[in-house]
């Protein structure tokens, strides 16, 4: 019988804690950047990194109230700062490579006069590194990248690749649905 309640007791000790900590703390946050909007971040997944410990991050890094932290750019973060203090290319992947792991890898709606046109990151990200059109040929923030189909059929924007020997023209009438809802 003492065997069952010292049993008890070392489960409740163990499982009491980390079930209390797993609900205290939110697991996605969504980082709004003036750059490229939401950014996705997930605590369990870097709790782990850091065994579970918070300093390594909050206030050393981040301030816990979010409200209280200051706006970081990628050039910021490249040369060390917020993400950057990890995100080095040795504690963690640098926050110069693998893009996508926190700016996400999915489809930009476009509200065109020709209707709904759809970029898939995933589709692009396949065949190219995100530096072969960020900064230079878009920049990576939300709403900065306007042009219309004049513009692109003589090589802005999407025409710098959409020219009929890289990829699909968008002169083709026949490839408009490949972007645009018919």
């Amino acid at each position: 019988m003492s065997q069952r309640w010292i049993m008890l007791a070392i489960v409740l000790l163990v499982v009491t804690p980390s079930t209390l900590y797993a609900r205290w703390i939110k697991d996605k946050v969504y980082l709004e950047t003036k750059e490229v909007g939401k950014v996705e971040f997930s605590h369990f997944n870097h709790l782990e990194a850091v065994g579970k410990n918070c300093p390594a991050c909050h206030n050393a890094i981040y301030h816990i109230v979010t409200k209280n932290n200051p706006d970081f750019t990628m050039k910021e973060m490249e040369a060390g700062k917020a993400c950057g203090a990890c995100h080095n290319g040795t504690k963690a992947f640098s926050v110069k490579e693998s893009c996508d792991s926190c700016h996400g890898n999915g489809n930009i709606a476009y509200d065109t006069d020709a209707g709904k046109a759809t970029f898939s990151h995933k589709v692009h990200t396949a065949a190219f590194g995100c530096d072969s059109c960020h900064p230079s040929t878009f920049k990576a923030q939300k709403g900065a990248n306007k042009a219309t189909m004049a513009q692109m059929e003589k090589g802005a924007s999407c025409g710098a690749c959409h020219d009929g020997s890289t990829a699909f023209s968008v002169k083709d009438d026949n490839d408009c649905g490949k972007c645009h809802e018919m």
